[in-house]
């Protein structure tokens, strides 16, 4: 019976989840704004997040238009990523704001999204914008290049002709 007990309070001890504590972020945001080679438009954020309780391997989480992803770490480098995908038709110029979260505060987060309480309330980490220019569909050739390309080749035929023609 103490075993058992013993067993359980290690378990919920070892489960609960670890706050960052004032946390300082640096972010770099990218998207993909040609339509002619990609099927989707693709948004990257990617930062670097420091504690000042030094946690390590800590989930975060970013939450883009309602949705929740979780963020991915690099071993290499230590840095989270949070990246999602839109079709190009829902990928007009505009900015999103990511608002990451770690643990607890996704917590609080889904709590008061299912209370139908305000969710812009819940303390998050930080809040990061990515200004998305929106897609082209353009072709990556120019076409004054298309042209002038047509050009000689029709100027060499051309000339190739009249020295058969000659000879």
């Amino acid at each position: 019976m103490i075993r058992e007990f013993v067993i359980l309070v290690s378990f919920v001890v070892g489960t609960k989840a670890v706050t960052c504590e004032s946390p300082y972020h640096s972010a770099a945001t990218f998207s993909t704004t040609d339509a002619f080679f990609h099927s989707s438009t693709t948004y990257i954020i990617e930062f670097n997040l420091q504690c000042s309780n030094n946690v390590k391997d800590m989930a975060v989480y970013g939450i883009v238009n309602g949705k929740i992803y979780q963020a991915a770490v690099s071993e290499e480098t230590s840095k989270h990523q949070v990246s999602w995908q839109l079709e190009h038709e829902e990928s007009a110029a505009q900015t999103f704001d990511v608002v990451i979260y770690d643990e607890d505060g996704l917590t609080s987060y889904r709590k008061a999204e299912r209370n139908h309480d305000d969710t812009s309330k819940v303390k998050s980490l930080f809040t990061v914008q990515l200004k998305h220019p929106g897609v082209s569909k353009s072709s990556p050739v120019a076409s004054e290049t298309v042209v002038t390309a047509f050009a000689l080749i029709a100027l060499y035929i051309g000339y190739h002709f009249k020295s058969q023609l000659m000879a």
